[in-house]
Protein backbone atom coordinates (compact mmCIF):
# COMPACT_ATOMS: atom_id res chain seq x y z
CA UNK A 1 0.00 0.00 0.00
CA UNK A 2 1.31 3.46 -0.79
CA UNK A 3 1.04 6.48 1.64
CA UNK A 4 -1.46 9.09 0.75
CA UNK A 5 0.58 11.94 1.10
CA UNK A 6 -1.20 15.56 2.00
CA UNK A 7 0.93 18.55 1.41
CA UNK A 8 -0.30 20.54 4.51
CA UNK A 9 1.03 24.15 4.99
CA UNK A 10 -0.43 26.26 7.88
CA UNK A 11 0.22 29.56 9.10
CA UNK A 12 0.10 28.88 12.75
CA UNK A 13 4.09 29.64 12.89
CA UNK A 14 4.51 32.84 10.55
CA UNK A 15 4.13 36.18 12.35
CA UNK A 16 0.84 37.97 11.65
CA UNK A 17 2.03 40.56 9.33
CA UNK A 18 3.74 37.43 7.05
CA UNK A 19 0.88 34.77 7.30
CA UNK A 20 -1.27 36.05 4.36
CA UNK A 21 1.11 36.71 2.07
CA UNK A 22 3.02 33.51 2.33
CA UNK A 23 -0.58 31.64 2.36
CA UNK A 24 -1.09 33.81 -0.90
CA UNK A 25 1.74 32.66 -2.52
CA UNK A 26 0.81 28.87 -1.61
CA UNK A 27 -2.54 29.57 -3.10
CA UNK A 28 -0.61 30.72 -6.44
CA UNK A 29 1.30 27.60 -6.37
CA UNK A 30 -1.22 25.39 -6.36
CA UNK A 31 -2.94 27.23 -8.92
CA UNK A 32 -5.94 26.84 -6.90
CA UNK A 33 -7.49 29.57 -7.98
CA UNK A 34 -5.97 33.14 -7.43
CA UNK A 35 -2.91 36.11 -7.77
CA UNK A 36 -3.62 39.13 -6.22
CA UNK A 37 -4.33 40.07 -2.67
CA UNK A 38 -7.23 41.77 -1.68
CA UNK A 39 -8.11 42.29 1.79
CA UNK A 40 -8.16 39.32 4.70
CA UNK A 41 -8.35 39.57 8.55
CA UNK A 42 -5.85 41.33 10.76
CA UNK A 43 -4.59 37.93 12.72
CA UNK A 44 -5.26 36.13 9.38
CA UNK A 45 -5.15 32.00 9.82
CA UNK A 46 -5.06 29.78 7.34
CA UNK A 47 -4.74 25.76 6.39
CA UNK A 48 -4.31 24.70 2.73
CA UNK A 49 -3.70 20.22 2.55
CA UNK A 50 -3.31 19.53 -0.92
CA UNK A 51 -2.45 15.71 -3.10
CA UNK A 52 -2.62 15.01 -7.09
CA UNK A 53 -4.88 12.07 -7.68
CA UNK A 54 -3.71 11.67 -11.09
CA UNK A 55 -5.32 14.20 -13.55
CA UNK A 56 -7.06 16.10 -10.23
CA UNK A 57 -5.70 18.51 -8.51
CA UNK A 58 -7.64 18.29 -5.21
CA UNK A 59 -7.21 21.42 -2.21
CA UNK A 60 -8.71 22.32 0.57
CA UNK A 61 -8.96 25.33 1.89
CA UNK A 62 -9.43 26.62 5.50
CA UNK A 63 -9.52 30.08 6.41
CA UNK A 64 -10.42 33.30 8.57
CA UNK A 65 -12.00 36.44 6.53
CA UNK A 66 -10.09 36.68 3.20
CA UNK A 67 -10.61 38.23 -0.33
CA UNK A 68 -8.27 37.53 -3.11
CA UNK A 69 -8.33 37.86 -6.65
CA UNK A 70 -6.99 37.16 -10.03
CA UNK A 71 -6.85 40.04 -12.42
CA UNK A 72 -7.71 40.01 -15.90
CA UNK A 73 -4.02 40.46 -16.48
CA UNK A 74 -3.02 37.40 -14.62
CA UNK A 75 -5.09 35.15 -17.08
CA UNK A 76 -4.37 33.42 -20.19
CA UNK A 77 -6.42 31.79 -22.89
CA UNK A 78 -4.44 29.11 -22.66
CA UNK A 79 -5.58 27.98 -19.67
CA UNK A 80 -7.01 24.63 -19.56
CA UNK A 81 -7.67 24.16 -15.50
CA UNK A 82 -11.68 24.48 -14.63
CA UNK A 83 -11.70 24.42 -10.86
CA UNK A 84 -14.46 23.00 -8.77
CA UNK A 85 -15.34 24.68 -5.79
CA UNK A 86 -17.53 23.06 -3.28
CA UNK A 87 -18.09 24.95 0.08
CA UNK A 88 -17.85 22.89 3.08
CA UNK A 89 -18.92 24.92 6.39
CA UNK A 90 -19.40 29.10 6.16
CA UNK A 91 -20.30 31.23 3.42
CA UNK A 92 -18.19 31.46 0.30
CA UNK A 93 -18.56 33.70 -2.61
CA UNK A 94 -16.86 33.08 -6.03
CA UNK A 95 -17.11 35.61 -8.71
CA UNK A 96 -16.07 34.79 -12.63
CA UNK A 97 -15.46 38.33 -14.33
CA UNK A 98 -18.52 40.61 -13.06
CA UNK A 99 -20.82 37.47 -11.71
CA UNK A 100 -21.23 36.53 -8.13
CA UNK A 101 -22.22 32.98 -6.96
CA UNK A 102 -23.05 32.62 -3.28
CA UNK A 103 -22.29 29.21 -1.80
CA UNK A 104 -23.57 27.60 1.20
CA UNK A 105 -22.43 24.03 2.79
CA UNK A 106 -22.28 21.23 0.02
CA UNK A 107 -23.16 23.92 -2.80
CA UNK A 108 -20.53 24.10 -5.50
CA UNK A 109 -19.52 26.22 -8.90
CA UNK A 110 -16.76 25.89 -11.65
CA UNK A 111 -14.42 28.43 -12.35
CA UNK A 112 -12.50 28.66 -15.45
CA UNK A 113 -8.99 29.41 -14.93
CA UNK A 114 -8.95 31.49 -18.39
CA UNK A 115 -11.16 34.07 -16.73
CA UNK A 116 -10.49 36.66 -14.04
CA UNK A 117 -12.37 35.92 -10.66
CA UNK A 118 -12.63 35.61 -6.96
CA UNK A 119 -12.88 33.88 -3.42
CA UNK A 120 -14.42 35.67 -0.73
CA UNK A 121 -14.12 33.35 1.93
CA UNK A 122 -16.11 34.17 6.00
CA UNK A 123 -15.07 33.88 9.30
CA UNK A 124 -14.34 30.09 9.40
CA UNK A 125 -15.31 28.85 5.91
CA UNK A 126 -13.79 25.98 4.00
CA UNK A 127 -14.23 24.36 0.78
CA UNK A 128 -12.67 21.78 -1.41
CA UNK A 129 -11.33 23.04 -5.03
CA UNK A 130 -11.04 20.55 -8.03
CA UNK A 131 -8.38 21.40 -10.67
CA UNK A 132 -9.04 19.27 -13.37
CA UNK A 133 -8.74 19.71 -17.16
CA UNK A 134 -11.59 21.12 -19.09
CA UNK A 135 -11.64 18.23 -22.15
CA UNK A 136 -12.08 16.06 -19.18
CA UNK A 137 -15.21 17.79 -18.31
CA UNK A 138 -16.65 18.41 -22.11
CA UNK A 139 -17.15 14.84 -22.51
CA UNK A 140 -19.86 15.24 -19.90
CA UNK A 141 -21.91 17.97 -21.54
CA UNK A 142 -20.54 18.87 -24.75
CA UNK A 143 -23.08 21.90 -25.72
CA UNK A 144 -21.76 23.47 -22.60
CA UNK A 145 -19.09 26.36 -24.31
CA UNK A 146 -18.26 27.69 -20.92
CA UNK A 147 -18.11 25.77 -17.89
CA UNK A 148 -17.91 29.72 -15.59
CA UNK A 149 -20.65 29.73 -13.67
CA UNK A 150 -22.23 26.63 -13.62
CA UNK A 151 -23.81 26.16 -10.33
CA UNK A 152 -23.26 22.42 -8.84
CA UNK A 153 -26.53 22.46 -6.45
CA UNK A 154 -27.28 20.34 -3.37
CA UNK A 155 -30.44 18.34 -5.40
CA UNK A 156 -27.99 16.17 -7.42
CA UNK A 157 -27.04 13.17 -5.60
CA UNK A 158 -23.73 13.44 -7.73
CA UNK A 159 -22.75 16.19 -5.50
CA UNK A 160 -23.54 14.85 -2.64
CA UNK A 161 -21.28 11.36 -3.59
CA UNK A 162 -18.62 13.52 -4.25
CA UNK A 163 -18.46 15.15 -0.98
CA UNK A 164 -19.05 12.63 1.16
CA UNK A 165 -16.05 10.90 -1.57
CA UNK A 166 -13.71 13.73 -0.69
CA UNK A 167 -14.61 13.50 3.48
CA UNK A 168 -13.14 9.87 3.07
CA UNK A 169 -10.27 11.10 0.89
CA UNK A 170 -9.45 13.36 3.85
CA UNK A 171 -9.72 10.49 6.42
CA UNK A 172 -7.98 8.46 4.45
CA UNK A 173 -3.62 7.31 5.24
CA UNK A 174 -3.06 4.81 2.49
CA UNK A 175 -4.24 4.23 -0.90
CA UNK A 176 -3.29 1.14 -3.16
CA UNK A 177 -0.45 1.28 -6.08
CA UNK A 178 -0.64 4.24 -8.99
CA UNK A 179 -2.90 2.33 -10.76
CA UNK A 180 -5.81 2.65 -7.40
CA UNK A 181 -4.68 6.46 -7.28
CA UNK A 182 -5.30 7.16 -10.95
CA UNK A 183 -9.11 5.48 -10.56
CA UNK A 184 -9.66 6.90 -7.59
CA UNK A 185 -9.04 10.25 -9.72
CA UNK A 186 -11.44 9.35 -12.13
CA UNK A 187 -13.92 8.65 -9.92
CA UNK A 188 -13.62 12.56 -8.94
CA UNK A 189 -14.00 13.35 -12.51
CA UNK A 190 -16.86 11.30 -12.94
CA UNK A 191 -18.61 12.44 -10.58
CA UNK A 192 -17.86 16.31 -10.94
CA UNK A 193 -19.43 14.84 -14.98
CA UNK A 194 -22.36 13.33 -13.46
CA UNK A 195 -22.87 16.74 -11.86
CA UNK A 196 -22.23 18.73 -14.75
CA UNK A 197 -24.68 16.31 -16.45
CA UNK A 198 -27.63 16.94 -14.15
CA UNK A 199 -27.38 21.12 -13.27
CA UNK A 200 -27.19 21.73 -17.16
CA UNK A 201 -29.84 19.27 -17.66
CA UNK A 202 -32.03 20.73 -15.13
CA UNK A 203 -30.80 24.17 -16.35
CA UNK A 204 -31.94 23.39 -20.06
CA UNK A 205 -35.57 21.90 -18.66
CA UNK A 206 -35.42 25.14 -16.42
CA UNK A 207 -35.12 27.19 -19.88
CA UNK A 208 -37.71 25.08 -21.52
CA UNK A 209 -40.46 26.04 -18.95
CA UNK A 210 -39.68 29.84 -18.95
CA UNK A 211 -40.23 29.65 -22.40
CA UNK A 212 -42.89 27.60 -22.86
CA UNK A 213 -44.42 29.42 -19.72
CA UNK A 214 -44.19 32.95 -21.48
CA UNK A 215 -45.52 31.31 -24.52
CA UNK A 216 -48.60 29.99 -22.79
CA UNK A 217 -49.09 33.72 -20.86
CA UNK A 218 -48.99 35.06 -24.45
CA UNK A 219 -51.58 32.73 -25.45
CA UNK A 220 -53.75 33.48 -22.86
CA UNK A 221 -53.43 37.50 -23.70
CA UNK A 222 -54.45 36.93 -26.96
CA UNK A 223 -57.48 34.95 -26.10
CA UNK A 224 -58.63 37.88 -23.57
CA UNK A 225 -57.46 40.41 -26.73
CA UNK A 226 -59.45 38.77 -29.42
CA UNK A 227 -62.94 37.68 -26.98
CA UNK A 228 -65.18 39.37 -28.55
CA UNK A 229 -63.92 38.06 -31.64
CA UNK A 230 -66.05 35.87 -33.59
CA UNK A 231 -63.04 34.69 -35.50
CA UNK A 232 -61.08 33.90 -32.67
CA UNK A 233 -59.91 30.27 -33.26
CA UNK A 234 -56.53 28.75 -32.14
CA UNK A 235 -55.64 29.38 -36.36
CA UNK A 236 -55.87 32.86 -35.59
CA UNK A 237 -53.74 32.97 -32.15
CA UNK A 238 -50.96 30.89 -33.59
CA UNK A 239 -50.95 33.05 -36.82
CA UNK A 240 -50.27 36.36 -34.53
CA UNK A 241 -47.56 34.58 -32.16
CA UNK A 242 -45.60 32.74 -34.56
CA UNK A 243 -46.62 29.46 -33.58
CA UNK A 244 -48.37 26.32 -34.86
CA UNK A 245 -52.11 25.51 -33.69
CA UNK A 246 -51.32 21.97 -32.58
CA UNK A 247 -49.01 24.14 -30.16
CA UNK A 248 -51.68 26.59 -28.87
CA UNK A 249 -53.31 23.43 -27.97
CA UNK A 250 -50.86 21.76 -26.69
CA UNK A 251 -49.69 24.90 -24.19
CA UNK A 252 -53.72 25.06 -22.85
CA UNK A 253 -54.12 21.62 -22.23
CA UNK A 254 -51.40 21.31 -19.64
CA UNK A 255 -54.02 23.35 -17.19
CA UNK A 256 -56.35 20.62 -18.20
CA UNK A 257 -58.64 22.20 -20.14
CA UNK A 258 -59.31 22.43 -24.28
CA UNK A 259 -59.03 25.48 -26.57
CA UNK A 260 -62.49 25.83 -26.72
CA UNK A 261 -63.48 24.91 -23.24
CA UNK A 262 -61.47 27.84 -22.11
CA UNK A 263 -62.21 30.58 -24.28
CA UNK A 264 -65.78 29.49 -23.36
CA UNK A 265 -64.70 29.22 -19.45
CA UNK A 266 -63.67 33.23 -20.45
CA UNK A 267 -66.82 34.02 -22.24
CA UNK A 268 -69.27 33.24 -19.98
CA UNK A 269 -66.59 34.94 -16.99
CA UNK A 270 -67.35 38.57 -19.39
CA UNK A 271 -70.84 37.74 -19.77
CA UNK A 272 -71.71 36.74 -15.96
CA UNK A 273 -69.88 40.18 -15.12
CA UNK A 274 -71.71 42.40 -17.68
CA UNK A 275 -75.14 41.16 -16.31
CA UNK A 276 -74.16 41.70 -13.05
CA UNK A 277 -73.22 45.47 -13.56
CA UNK A 278 -76.37 47.34 -12.76
CA UNK A 279 -75.05 50.36 -14.94
CA UNK A 280 -75.41 47.82 -18.06
CA UNK A 281 -78.86 46.60 -16.73
CA UNK A 282 -80.43 48.30 -20.41
CA UNK A 283 -78.59 46.24 -22.27
CA UNK A 284 -80.10 43.43 -23.86
CA UNK A 285 -78.44 40.07 -23.31
CA UNK A 286 -78.18 39.13 -26.72
CA UNK A 287 -76.04 42.39 -27.13
CA UNK A 288 -74.53 41.07 -23.86
CA UNK A 289 -73.53 37.82 -25.53
CA UNK A 290 -72.54 39.36 -28.69
CA UNK A 291 -69.88 41.89 -27.11
CA UNK A 292 -68.57 38.86 -25.29
CA UNK A 293 -68.12 36.94 -28.88
CA UNK A 294 -71.10 34.46 -28.76
CA UNK A 295 -72.92 34.84 -32.23
CA UNK A 296 -75.45 31.46 -31.85
CA UNK A 297 -77.82 32.35 -29.10
CA UNK A 298 -79.19 28.90 -28.72
CA UNK A 299 -75.69 27.63 -27.55
CA UNK A 300 -74.83 30.84 -25.75
CA UNK A 301 -78.28 30.04 -23.35
CA UNK A 302 -77.28 26.36 -22.83
CA UNK A 303 -73.93 27.18 -22.01
CA UNK A 304 -74.62 29.99 -19.54
CA UNK A 305 -76.90 27.71 -17.82
CA UNK A 306 -74.88 24.72 -17.31
CA UNK A 307 -71.92 27.06 -16.04
CA UNK A 308 -74.24 29.64 -13.86
CA UNK A 309 -77.31 27.34 -13.20
CA UNK A 310 -79.98 29.84 -14.03
CA UNK A 311 -81.08 31.62 -16.97
CA UNK A 312 -79.37 34.74 -18.30
CA UNK A 313 -82.33 37.00 -17.46
CA UNK A 314 -82.77 35.17 -14.03
CA UNK A 315 -78.98 35.62 -13.55
CA UNK A 316 -78.85 39.73 -14.14
CA UNK A 317 -82.51 40.08 -11.74
CA UNK A 318 -80.77 38.04 -9.28
CA UNK A 319 -77.49 39.69 -9.06
CA UNK A 320 -78.52 43.34 -9.74
CA UNK A 321 -81.56 42.84 -6.79
CA UNK A 322 -78.61 41.69 -4.42
CA UNK A 323 -76.82 44.63 -5.25
CA UNK A 324 -79.37 46.94 -4.44
CA UNK A 325 -79.57 44.91 -1.10
CA UNK A 326 -76.17 45.36 -0.30
CA UNK A 327 -76.53 49.41 -0.98
CA UNK A 328 -79.58 49.58 0.99
CA UNK A 329 -77.46 48.06 3.75
CA UNK A 330 -74.69 50.21 3.18
CA UNK A 331 -76.82 53.30 3.18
Amino acid sequence: MNKLVWDEFSTSLPADGDRFPIFHAEMADCQAVLGAIAQRDTHFMGILKRCRLGSVAVIKVSASTMSQIRASELTYDSCDAVVAVICIDGSILCTQGETPFQLGPGEGVLCDGAEAGGLHMGAGASCWALQVMRADLAKAAPHIKRFVGLKLGTSGLAVRLLTKYLDGLQDSETLGDAEEVRVFGEHLIDLIRMAIAYESGALQLAERRGVRAARHAAVLREIERKLAQSTLSAASVAATLGVTPRYVHFLLAESGLTFSEHVLARRLKAVGALLADAGKSTLKISAVARQAGFTDMSYFNRSFRAHYGDTPSGFRKRMTSETADCDDVAA
